[in-house]
């Protein structure tokens, strides 16, 4: 037995990577676009995952449908119709292309011919490929409808569910469909066939109405039609000056009709008149008028008046003096020269010559003098804080430190003067004048630099120093001043005594070996 399955479907090393891909934040979607068939060179195929084209291709097409399997959700089905008209070739094998072009899955399938009609046979043959896949979604199951061909399973199911179900169009004003017959005719909906009931009903009420082009003359008793109108004798009556004829314009004839050429004269009541058309009030508003002897801030009343700001105590809009403070939506509690705005006693206050001062809930905070600002609590700022005019020295934050960091000024007797940087683990360095006046920079961790001076010494990153000690630079001192080398000279042998031999020149004796006796002469 073979120790894989005979026929098989596997994804290719491309499609994992593709299906991963669809499956992270904001990846995109695998597409199936294409399938194709091969003879797999006249023999079995056995896939594998690194496969990226079928063994020998013998025809392609689009993809006639892509959809999940009813009873496993986790699954795609993916089919290929080749139309009875294709053929001449075996089919042992099978591939999914994507919109790339490039192979996502691959199958072997039992060996299948696939004859032209001219050969005497032919038929529509579908190659279905299934895969297994974590999450549906990652994958497009939408194709081109314009390729679709419906197989006979295909258009037989399709019949079979559209019966069974109720999604049938329903008729509307321009398209055929399905309605619903109504009897009534009350109704004004138009997705609704009315029955010939309803059309005998509409039909019998118009017929009692009357019809708008006779113009009323199909009334059978004007009379009673005049009666149940309200219209009296006058309908019947043309305008005119004369007798039986209704009065024209303010025709004087009119019993106790008013003339308009009298301009109200001839109203026998003139006070019922005002009194009926709401003037009493108004005349009586009128009888009480301030008498021309009455004054407005010193000025009489027999003619027109002007009044000014100074008339009724307010500030003019070109400006004045304000004795006393001022609250803006509330009582002023700050007293004295002060303005308060929504709180009583939070705003501004002048507490000297030269001195705005600024408070907060009747609480000194700051002041403003000749000298600039100056804050009693906290400056707290989104922004930078800058100093200098043409060139700036600012103090910002980004806001996205882990923690907070602070510039601190202190001193003590053993420290008179400390500029320190700290943060909410402690500080990380400061410069400290001492008692006597010397200077001292610290760090509480690694400094890092390109070159590090103290006085004339320099310490270099490559590690060298200069300084007086030296004469210059170490490495020159050590070069100077030390063997830097150590190099063996040839080996020397003498067949006599040892003193016969002489070394050559920069050679030093590091050992020697005698076979005899050592033989030593004189003073050597």
């Amino acid at each position: 037995m073979p120790a894989f399955p005979k026929f098989k479907t596997i994804i290719t090393d491309y499609g994992k990577q593709r299906l991963i891909a669809a499956m992270s934040p904001g990846g995109t979607k695998l597409t199936l676009t294409q399938m194709a068939v091969g003879d797999g060179g006249g023999n079995p195929t056995n896939p594998d995952t690194t496969s990226t084209a079928l063994v020998n291709e013998v025809w392609r097409a689009a993809v006639n449908s892509v959809s999940v399997d009813k009873t496993h959700s986790n699954i795609i089905i993916v089919e290929l119709l080749i139309p009875a008209e294709v053929g001449g070739f075996w089919v042992r094998e099978a591939g999914i292309y994507d919109e790339f072009n490039k192979l996502v899955a691959i199958c072997s399938l039992p060996a299948s011919e696939k004859p032209l009609l001219e050969q005497g046979s032919g038929r529509a043959q579908t190659v279905r490929m299934t895969l297994i896949v974590s999450d549906t979604s990652i994958v497009n199951i939408t194709i081109d409808s314009t390729t679709i061909m419906a197989t006979n399973e295909y258009v037989d199911n399709s019949l079979e569910e559209h019966e069974k179900s109720r999604n049938h169009p329903d008729a509307t004003l321009t398209d055929k469909g399905f309605t619903k017959l109504y009897s009534g005719v009350t109704s004004i909906d138009e997705t609704m066939a009315a029955t010939p009931k309803a059309v005998k009903i509409a039909m019998d009420n118009a017929s009692a109405r009357l019809a708008k082009e006779r113009n009323l003359a199909d009334l059978t008793n004007i009379p009673l039609a005049r009666q149940s109108l309200q219209l009296g004798n006058s309908a019947t009556l043309n305008v005119g000056t004369t007798a039986n004829t209704v009065a024209a314009g303010d025709d004087s004839r009119i019993t106790g009709a008013m003339q308009k050429s009298q301009n109200g004269a001839d109203i026998p009541n003139k006070p019922l008149f005002l009194q009926n058309v709401g003037l009493t009030e108004t005349v009586e508003q009128a009888r009480n008028a301030v008498p021309s002897t009455r004054k407005v801030n010193g000025k009489a009343l027999t003619t027109d008046i002007t009044l000014t700001s100074g008339d009724i105590g307010a500030l003019p809009v070109t400006g004045g003096k304000l004795n006393g403070p001022l609250g803006i939506g509330t009582d002023n509690a700050l007293g004295g020269n002060s303005i308060v705005l929504g709180d009583n006693d939070t705003g501004f206050k002048q507490d000297g010559d030269g001195i705005l001062g600024i408070y907060a809930n009747n609480a000194l905070v700051g002041y403003i003098d000749n000298s600039g600002l100056h804050m009693s609590v906290d400056v707290l700022t989104n922004g930078a804080v800058r100093a200098g005019n043409a060139k700036k020295l600012s103090l910002t934050s980004n806001n996205n430190s882990a923690l907070t960091a602070t510039f601190n000024l202190w001193g003590d007797a053993n420290r008179p003067t400390v500029i320190e940087l700290d943060d909410d683990q402690g500080w990380h360095l400061y410069s400290q004048r001492n008692p006597d006046g010397s200077i001292v920079f610290t760090v509480n961790g690694d400094i890092t630099a390109n070159i590090l001076r103290a006085g004339e010494a320099i310490y270099q990153n490559n590690g060298d120093i200069f300084g007086s000690a030296w004469g210059g630079w170490l490495s020159n001192w050590i070069n100077n001043n030390f063997v830097r080398a150590v190099r063996l000279g040839p080996q020397a042998i003498s067949g006599g005594l040892w003193r016969d031999y002489q070394l050559g020149g920069g050679n030093v004796v590091t050992g020697f070996h005698t076979d005899g006796s050592w033989e030593m002469e004189g003073d050597d």
